[in-house]
């Protein structure tokens, strides 16, 4: 524990978050603000926020910065604490507090000894949480072997025996009269807060100017006539001329979906979807731009002004390396985390009864649900996740390729993947780079799941 903190006022939040923000240049952090109901949670790492998460009732949510702020500033007299964290700790949190588990029971159902023999026989990365609403306990496993121990958020933990054995006394014996939730993940991929911004080194300001800011507005004109506004609250917004678009124009020199705004990391980005008749910023035509506060954007004969409603902007510094990666966390820092985390594993040895076996299915059904397929970019800080819908993700050497790819004999737009009818289809569009799947050099080719493909010293991995 690196400190605390009597009651928590407005005042007195900002420089909290300092302290953890400044402390987790060293190593990863983590804010605590509790009362008697609930827990919120920031976590931070290269002083940067990364992440923020709401505890009730012994199951975390993950939230938004901005959520972090506002809930922490109307609890009923809250306390805090800010701690210095194990990489591996900092990872596991986030993934308890992000993804589904593959597995959730109550210990009165589960034989919790015989589950974790399974994974360890099997040889599986898992993380097994047990939890209620006092009582918080994490076991992470790497490669079927015991790799890191967490216990109840805001207390201090004897290290005796094993973490297996010291895990398992404190869950039989909290579960005595009461049981405890046990959940399985095995899903490690983690993400930042939808909010996160890139905060330069310089920055002294107050984090609730910069994250609880009016969103921007964009405002469409016709002959300069208002025809209708809208608050950019949300990571996408769709323009096009199909009523299935957020900002619908009815004319026929509009594409069907003609351009998107994108929010990434606090800053809000202008890309044409390769729209027939383009789409103009000031008069100049792009393909993807940073938008800036009064920004004109052309589209056909309609214009729609881009402005800023508040709040102070936070410079982007020139380098924030790492923090625009899904993967948050180097894998040499994890261990043996796997990048293509198992399927959702069929039965963890539990109890024979029905009401586990109801539970287990009805776990396993929504954890199944179907996912847009996704390209997995490997990087030295870890892997950047690219989900793959309607619009091509594009690969070059282009600024604003999805994906990019620097070296000699790279083409601007060197290749691109689309989906089409159902399919996911990888195109070469030019260069003197081959592109290789599974080895082999193709100029187009279906991708399956898991195919490797390659350009360069780039190596990607298509994922379902």
């Amino acid at each position: 524990m690196l400190g605390e903190s009597g009651e928590v006022t407005k005042s007195s939040l900002n420089e909290l978050i300092r302290q953890a923000l400044d402390a987790s240049a060293h190593k990863p952090t983590s804010l605590e603000v509790y009362d008697s109901v609930t827990q919120r949670v920031l976590f931070f790492r290269d002083r940067q926020i990364y992440a923020a998460a709401e505890i009730a009732d012994g199951q975390f949510t993950p939230t938004s910065i901005r959520d972090f702020i506002v809930g922490a500033t109307q609890m009923s007299f809250p306390r805090a604490y800010w701690y210095e964290l194990n990489t591996k700790i900092l990872h596991s949190l986030l993934v308890v507090s992000q993804k589904k588990p593959a597995l959730r029971v109550m210990t009165n159902l589960v034989d919790l000894d015989t589950l974790l023999d399974r994974i360890e026989a099997e040889g599986k990365s898992s993380i097994v949480a047990a939890t209620r609403d006092d009582f918080f306990a994490l076991l992470r496993y790497e490669k079927g072997k015991v790799a890191a121990l967490c216990m109840e958020l805001s207390s201090s933990t004897p290290r005796e025996g094993s973490f297996r054995e010291e895990f398992l006394v404190k869950a039989y014996t909290r579960s005595a009269e009461t049981p405890l939730t046990i959940s399985l993940y095995e899903d490690f991929l983690v993400s930042y807060a939808p909010d996160a911004k890139n905060l330069p080194e310089s920055f002294n300001g107050r984090f609730e100017d910069v994250f609880l800011s009016k969103p921007p507005v964009v405002v469409l004109r016709f002959k300069e006539r208002e025809i209708g506004r809208w608050e950019v609250d949300r990571q996408r917004l769709r323009i096009g001329r199909t009523p299935d678009n957020d900002i619908v124009i009815d004319n026929l020199a509009v594409s069907r979906l003609h351009a998107l705004i994108e929010e990434e990391k606090g800053g809000y980005f202008l890309r044409d979807c390769d729209s027939l008749n383009g789409t103009e910023v000031n008069g100049n035509r792009i393909s993807r731009r940073k938008l800036e506060d009064g920004d004109e954007i052309t589209i056909a004969k309609h214009t729609i002004l881009f402005r800023v409603q508040g709040g102070h902007d936070v410079p982007e510094p020139e380098t924030m390396a790492g923090f625009d990666q899904t993967m948050i966390f180097q894998r040499s820092a994890l261990g043996t985390t796997p990048l293509n985390p198992p399927a959702p594993p069929h039965a963890p040895a539990v109890t024979s009864t029905k009401a586990s076996d109801d539970v287990r299915t009805a776990t396993l059904n929504a954890v199944d649900a179907k996912r847009a397929p996704r390209l997995v970019v490997h990087t030295e800080f870890g892997e950047r996740v690219i989900e793959i819908e309607d619009d091509a993700v594009v690969i070059g050497k282009d600024m604003d390729a999805d994906v990019h790819v620097a070296g000699i004999f790279v083409a601007g737009r060197h290749a691109e993947i689309t989906r089409e009818n159902g399919r996911t289809i990888l195109r070469r569009l030019g260069g003197l780079r081959p592109v290789k799947v599974g080895g082999r050099n193709v100029k187009e080719v279906e991708l399956k799941n898991n195919d490797e493909i390659q350009i360069g010293d780039e190596s990607f991995v298509f994922q379902e």
